[in-house]
């Protein structure tokens, strides 16, 4: 590898970290949101949001987000059963879940994705990530009981979705394992909000950018250095 690929390789890893110790210090940010396919899930075949009673799609969704002149695209679930998503794109403030909900719920939301390895598992099974979307609906919006509530299974809904999500809220409970994902929600106003989950890097990933760091920080020396000579 080149050194300046290296040293652009450090760069990016140390602007990384700055980001990761600022944690939610970070102020909103306005963005174009929109919906621009389906992942990994399954159909409910008959499940009741505030939105009503209908087969509703339980699982992952692709978003698009334009953010100034970058346009980037995520895996995403919904925390809101009370709106539609759209394939238009639309104003969103990209924030953090400690915005909007309690500090309860946050951790019950990590659980859901933290428990058993769910969220990687979601990745490529229809059923995990039917039950962690239904999950999470029940946790940020209902009373996280399956048959009550706004978000409401009945006779009707697929059974195999209903099972899974059932073992995922029951067993979740009692996850106490390190957190593995940082959170980024995108709200609107009038569309779905989104939740995006992104892996924190492993320990020896902080190793390497501290590195970084410091080898960056020794180059600016040498260049001061050099130019006082």
């Amino acid at each position: 590898m080149k050194i300046s690929q290296l040293f652009a390789k450090l760069v990016a890893g140390s602007a990384l970290l700055g980001t990761l110790l600022l944690g939610t210090a970070r102020a909103d940010t306005s963005v174009q949101v929109k919906e621009i396919g389906l992942g990994k899930g399954m159909a409910t075949g008959s499940l009741t949001l505030p939105l009503g009673t209908a087969n509703w799609w339980s699982g992952f969704q692709t978003i698009q987000v334009q953010e100034g002149a970058a346009t980037s695209s995520f895996l995403a679930f919904c925390l809101d059963p009370f709106q539609y998503s759209s394939a238009t794109a639309s104003p969103y403030t990209k924030t953090t879940l400690n915005s909007f909900f309690s500090a309860a719920t946050i951790d019950r939301i990590s659980d859901l994705f933290n428990y058993g390895n769910t969220y990687a598992t979601a990745l490529t099974s229809n059923t995990t990530a039917g039950a962690l979307q239904l999950a999470l609906w029940e946790v940020a919006n209902d009373n996280g009981v399956l048959g009550t509530g706004s978000v409401r299974t009945n006779s009707g809904t697929n059974a195999t979705l209903v099972g899974a999500t059932q073992s995922l809220l029951t067993n979740s409970l009692g996850y106490n394992g390190p957190s593995n994902y940082t959170f980024t929600f995108y709200k609107s106003g009038n569309q779905q909000d989104f939740i995006v989950a992104t892996p924190v890097p492993e320990p020896g990933t902080y190793g390497m950018m501290l590195v970084g760091v410091g080898l960056i920080g020794t180059i600016a020396a040498r260049r001061r250095k050099n130019k006082g000579d």
